[in-house]
């Protein structure tokens, strides 16, 4: 295997595919080996359409998001708000699309197994690995706490890429670069540019930026409410750059 390894990971595209042209753009120009989805794809208002066309054209590595199982869910296990919010989206997205989507696995090894790739942690698409909640806001967590989720991996996993917490963060840990990939969608810090991380492994030694990319998250605004939405304060999220999952 060579000693450069560049993977693009993109995660949370929930449906803005404007966000999602750009950083496409942006990683077409960076040439990685290999593009590796995280989840979330199409639960959002900008054009869940459009934004399930261009990641099923990628192939990529996938895996299953949370919110790629919640249209699935039971019907006393989703609430209203959330029932009402898949409907719609079973307007732009098919019911076999949606069920593909929840088909995906948990996890994914890429690079010859060096690189595990999750939404949440390894266990579940509903957790977080690195941040946890304190008082309605993430704080981040200690090796001590993250340390039971990792435990069962392969010890040729080198670098753990997860999504969900729509937060970045970067950890070196057991000997494992631990990497929160920031989300394409529905920032959490106040600033509305789309992200995506380049990993590399250059000799034996990983490596992960963040990249921001600047795109028109005015018409995506404008094409929430354009969409007549069940959510539409969705539109005010990609203008300040404020997470506003249902």
């Amino acid at each position: 295997m060579s000693t450069l390894i560049r993977l693009a990971v993109i995660t949370d595209v929930h449906g803005n595919s404007l966000a999602l042209e750009a950083v496409l753009h942006d990683i077409r120009r960076a040439a990685p080996d290999q593009v590796i989805n995280l989840g979330d794809q199409v639960w959002g208002q900008v054009d869940p359409r459009g934004a399930y066309e261009l990641q099923s054209q990628l192939a990529a590595i996938e895996v299953r998001g949370n919110n790629d199982e919640k249209p699935l869910l039971a019907a006393d296990r989703i609430a209203a708000p959330d029932a009402a919010y898949r409907d719609w989206l079973l307007q732009h997205v098919s019911a076999e699309e949606l069920k593909r989507l929840n088909s995906l696995p948990l996890t994914a090894l890429a690079a010859d197994g060096r690189v595990l790739a999750a939404h949440g942690t390894p266990t579940s698409a509903w957790d977080n690995l690195l941040w946890r909640l304190a008082d309605d806001r993430l704080v981040p967590r200690e090796d001590d706490e993250f340390a039971a989720d990792l435990e069962q991996l392969d010890e040729s996993v080198e670098v753990v890429v997860v999504g969900h917490t729509h937060r970045e963060r970067i950890v070196r840990s057991g000997g494992r670069l631990l990497v929160n990939a920031g989300p394409v969608a529905w920032q959490q810090d106040g600033d509305p540019r789309a992200r995506w991380t380049l990993l590399e492994r250059r000799g034996a030694d990983w490596h992960a930026e963040v990249r921001r990319v600047a795109y028109d998250w005015f018409s995506a605004a404008k094409q929430v409410a354009a969409n007549r939405p069940v959510q539409p304060e969705e539109a005010a999220a990609h203008l300040v750059g404020v997470d506003q999952r249902p």
